[in-house]
């Protein structure tokens, strides 16, 4: 259980963290749209103060400054605090090039609207520092009567109205950055709530999966007792009868009958797959084949017999749950059966079965119809069929497919029309873990 939650926990996480991972894509694309019309507007100041080396050179090294901390530390988000304090330079520069026109000092506040994108409120603390850094120091320099340094173009600014200045910029950052905290505590409660809203949801669907998959057992397990009954009827009336026609309807009967009984035993081993815990039972594939071999003896065409080969290589001691193999070789094998070709003299099933230490590999191949390249890829999905030649439920290899995602297991095919098909299957070897 506490697995599980750290798991779903992981899963959160990790979506919040794709998610703010989006929007910083979406800010950067916002960023350098901003930076360089940043850059643009001082080139446009340019044509009317004549203040070109400002506009290019200053200008130009905030964009590389900018850049070059976006390029070199990509893996980090150092550069946004770059990007930051490259916004508030680039308002000095306005400042500057205007000859103290004061009012350029309202960029920063631009600057700052933009930086609430990346929903960050620190983001807010070097724009505030070169704000205050640059107010304090260039008021200091132009009211000493230093030549050349455009601050403002008001002739005295007391310190009462420089503190009633930066408190009204530290204010309106202040906001921004609350806005910007708030923003991703919304997007947070705004997945968390998706993701709690996804739990109840399946919790719900778990449920009702539960409830169809108990029905389905029941009912199916319930259905083949009169199923049974009939077929054993069945064979009573055909020793009392010799009628022909009475005896070919009987017969049909019972292929039917015998049919829906294999369709009901294959949704009971898909369910019971579901439902059961995974064994760790002694394996001796020998005798697994055997068994195997007796219960599929009598399948298939009774005019012709197929031809069964087993090569097992390997002494390793093998545990798994032998319910599921038994389940995994019938299918695959009474497959290699029912899709003989009837015009080839020879039919084979050769089962080849590799032991390992860690892993058994089973080859199962045939000299049958053989499998279409496009329909390859589907034989593993529920109620396919790849050939009409013969009645099958589409269940088997899909049961297979879904045993072995249990067992941790592998399959694969090779299969050519007319030459045969081959299932190369690999089982994990859990005796380690007895």
């Amino acid at each position: 259980m506490q697995t599980k939650q750290n798991s779903e926990s992981l899963d959160q996480s990790a979506h919040i963290s794709e998610f703010l991972s989006a929007i910083k894509t979406k800010s950067d694309q916002l960023a350098n749209y901003f930076i360089f019309s940043f850059f643009a507007f001082g080139l446009f100041l340019a044509t009317f103060y004549d203040t070109w080396q400002i506009a290019v050179g200053v200008g130009g090294l905030l964009l590389v400054a900018y850049f070059s901390a976006k390029m070199f530390l990509a893996d980090l988000d150092f550069y946004q605090y770059v990007l930051s304090a490259v916004l508030g330079l680039f308002m000095a520069q306005f400042i500057y090039q205007m000859h103290g026109l004061f009012e350029m000092h309202f960029t920063a506040f631009l600057s700052s609207a933009i930086l609430i994108t990346y929903q960050k409120w620190k983001l807010q603390i070097p724009l505030l520092a070169i704000v205050i850094v640059h107010h304090a120091l260039f008021a200091y320099l132009q009211y000493s009567g230093v030549d050349g340094i455009y601050f403002t173009q008001l002739d005295h600014m007391s310190l009462q109205t420089f503190l009633f200045h930066i408190v009204l910029v530290a204010a309106i950052f202040s906001v921004c950055g609350l806005w910007a905290y708030q923003f991703k505590k919304y997007s947070e409660m705004h997945i968390d709530l998706i993701f709690k809203k996804k739990e109840v949801e399946n919790m719900e669907l778990k449920r009702a999966n539960y409830e169809l998959d108990h029905f389905v057992y029941s009912a199916s397990h319930d259905l083949r007792a009169p199923l049974n009954s009939m077929l054993g009827l069945i064979e009573i009336v055909k020793d009392e009868t010799a009628e022909e026609h009475t005896l070919e309807y009987l017969d049909a009967l019972k292929g039917n009958a015998e049919r829906l009984d294999a369709f009901i035993c294959d949704i009971l081993d898909y369910s019971r797959n579901l439902r059961t815990d995974i064994a760790n039972d002694p394996i001796v594939y020998r005798e697994l084949l055997e068994e195997i071999g007796k219960n599929l003896k009598f399948m298939g065409d009774s005019s012709r017999s197929v031809d069964f080969i087993t090569v097992i290589r390997g002494e390793e001691p093998v545990f798994s749950d032998r319910s599921r193999l038994n389940n995994i070789l019938n299918n695959v094998i009474s497959n290699a059966i029912r899709y003989q070709d009837a015009s080839k003299e020879k039919p084979f099933v050769r089962i080849e079965i590799d032991i390992l230490v860690d892993k058994t590999n089973i080859e199962v191949s045939d000299n049958g119809i053989g499998i279409p390249e496009e329909a390859q890829p589907k034989i593993y999905d529920m109620f396919y069929r790849a050939s009409n030649k013969t009645l099958g439920s589409g269940l088997g290899l899909y049961i297979v497919k879904e045993a072995l995602g249990r067992l941790g297991g592998r399959i694969r095919v090779s299969s050519a029309v007319g030459v045969g098909t081959t299932f190369y299957i690999e089982i994990p070897n859990r005796h380690t873990d007895k």
